[in-house]
């Protein structure tokens, strides 16, 4: 179950980081301009982020899961986050970002701490996709299978922004597609909130 646990969330959050958004396309601009080292450092901090906001989510997760009261609604919970996340990724418009940032690692990874914490999707998206797994049965995040979860979260996003620094200007190929990067994960997102939804539904026919 731990290589599972990790597999899935390393995934996950290897996915999760193609849609065009301003960490990205700076690590992509930063790769373009031969500051490879910035865009390193901007990257673990956005990751280290990132993965602060899984782990938090996990916890509230399991604190919701506890309480009475909310779990006989813990499937509509789970659907409603995915649909919205969904519906937020199919309407998403093309992100253009121009971000000024010294070449020093210093002030690269705060600037990528400073993005990640002013990601306003993580900690919805973290809690909605743990939800939904821990539901379906596909992971435990009891024990140490906890932090297999937050390793392949920070291994994935950093993977995926390593990724974006070699390609460089073709990353921004594939960030233009929004079959890609939008309207294949949105309507993802959709069709799980759906089945959570439907499931929820049964509960009470």
């Amino acid at each position: 179950m731990i290589f599972q646990v990790f597999l899935i969330s390393f995934g996950i959050s290897l996915l999760g980081t193609i849609p065009p958004a301003t960490i990205n396309i700076t690590v992509m601009q930063l790769s373009l301009k031969k500051r490879a080292r910035s865009a390193f450092f901007l990257s673990l901090g956005a990751a280290i982020l990132d993965t602060m906001y899984a782990g938090l989510a996990v916890k509230v997760q399991k604190f919701l899961s506890e309480q009475i009261e909310v779990t006989n609604y813990f499937y509509l919970i789970a659907a409603l986050v995915l649909i919205v996340l969904g519906i937020v990724s199919i309407l998403a418009k093309p992100a253009k970002v121009e971000v000024k940032i010294s070449d020093s690692q210093k002030v690269g990874f705060v600037k990528g701490v400073v993005l990640g914490a002013l990601n306003p999707l993580a900690m919805p998206f973290w809690l909605g996709v743990t939800t939904y797994l821990q539901l379906q049965g596909l992971i435990n995040l009891e024990g140490i299978n906890y932090w297999s979860y937050i390793l392949g979260v920070f291994l994935g996003e950093l993977t995926l922004l390593a990724v974006v620094v070699k390609v460089g200007s073709r990353f921004q190929t594939v960030a233009n597609n929004r079959t890609i990067v939008n309207l294949i994960p949105g309507i993802a997102f959709v069709l799980l909130g759906a089945i959570n939804l439907y499931q929820w539904l049964s509960f009470y026919m």
